[in-house]
């Protein structure tokens, strides 16, 4: 079953312009919609708390928050409509918390398109947070880096395995993407996490009974982290996508201990999905 219903998290930063852009080139290739979403948690909204507010001052606060959702709109629209039919490319603007909110609508869609963390000062409550909506979700979430505008999709994923739950179920939620590709790296560091394959069938076995063309890759542990020997391998191959695994311990003991997921997130140059 190919990908037909995309969400794309927008909230007008440059990460989020290259997610639009990164969903427009799956929409060329598989014909699916793609559905922009913006949530924020404005002052407009948290007016009812305060009915001491004077009118005029709700007044204004209402139109520029108005003024906002249709400004990112048009950005988005900007990015998006010209390049996908018009019964095809959606929008959703609501109130709410972003990561919780976006984490409850990518239940509804084959995949989430997410940018990579983008700080926007003075505006906290429009920030997205990718392994936050991923962990939250369920759901696979693709993350693109800023600046990401190739103007057509490279045909080659490289797989990140360890054999662990997360890169198995990043695997199986990538199968869509994955059935499509001309050629599928699956590249596992030998840094002491690799888990043996089964008696009978290894990853390798898995993904070609899928009819992927998949080359198996096993590189010895660098003087590098894991995380940026899996970059170097993804730059080696041409790689237009990586999959893997997020979180096998606690975000917050991975970000203190060190963390291919964190480190892979923040460093590299192409799309990663990522599932939990």
């Amino acid at each position: 079953m190919a990908i037909k219903n995309i969400l794309v998290a927008f909230n007008g930063t440059q990460s989020s312009e290259a997610a639009v852009s990164a969903a427009v080139l799956m929409h060329k290739k598989y014909n699916c919609h793609v559905t922009g979403i913006l949530v924020h948690s404005g002052q407009r909204e948290q007016l009812s708390a305060n009915s001491w507010v004077p009118e005029n001052v709700r007044e204004t606060i209402t139109a520029k928050v108005k003024e906002m959702e249709e400004t990112v709109h048009d950005q988005f629209i900007a990015f998006a409509g010209n390049d996908i039919a018009a019964d095809q490319v959606h929008w959703i603007s609501l109130f709410g918390n972003a990561d919780a909110t976006v984490a409850s609508y990518a239940r509804m869609y084959d995949l989430t398109v997410v940018g990579r963390y983008d700080a926007i000062h003075g505006q906290e409550h429009l920030e997205l947070h990718p392994e936050a909506i991923a962990l939250k979700s369920g759901r696979p979430v693709l993350v693109v880096p800023r600046g990401h505008h190739p103007g057509q999709i490279r045909e080659t994923a490289v797989v990140a395995w360890d054999g662990r739950r997360a890169a198995a179920r990043a695997v199986m939620d990538a199968m869509q993407l994955l059935e499509t590709k001309q050629k599928v790296s699956v590249v596992s560091v030998s840094d002491g996490t690799l888990r043996d394959a089964l008696e009978g069938i290894d990853i390798k076995t898995a993904l070609t009974r899928h009819g992927i063309d998949v080359a198996r890759v096993k590189k010895p542990q660098s003087k590098q982290k894991t995380a940026q020997d899996i970059l170097q391998h993804c730059e080696d191959v041409s790689a237009g996508l990586l999959v893997m695994g997020a979180y096998e311990h606690s975000p917050f003991r991975e970000r203190i201990f060190g963390c291919n997921t964190h480190y892979i997130l923040k460093n590299a140059q192409l799309p990663v999905l990522i599932a939990h």
